[in-house]
């Protein structure tokens, strides 16, 4: 079996090193997502992808980036 599936893989960063990547967000945010249990907003930057997941249960807001070696 062969799949033409990609699987992305992203990696945590600090907050420090997600807001760097951001920048000015009024030219980096693609989107936003919202359930019950957390919101996740969506950037492009520098040539990657940058999530930053704030999770309402727990008070935790968490910063992935797309692994661009993956």
């Amino acid at each position: 079996f062969k799949s033409n599936q990609r699987h992305i893989m992203t990696i945590e960063i600090t907050k420090e090193a997600a807001l760097k990547l951001i920048g000015n967000d009024e030219e980096t945010w693609r989107d936003y997502k919202q359930d019950e249990l957390a919101e996740t907003s969506f950037y492009h930057a520098h040539g990657v992808n940058i999530q930053v997941i704030h999770n309402w249960v727990s008070a935790v807001t968490q910063y992935y980036v797309t692994d661009i070696n993956a």
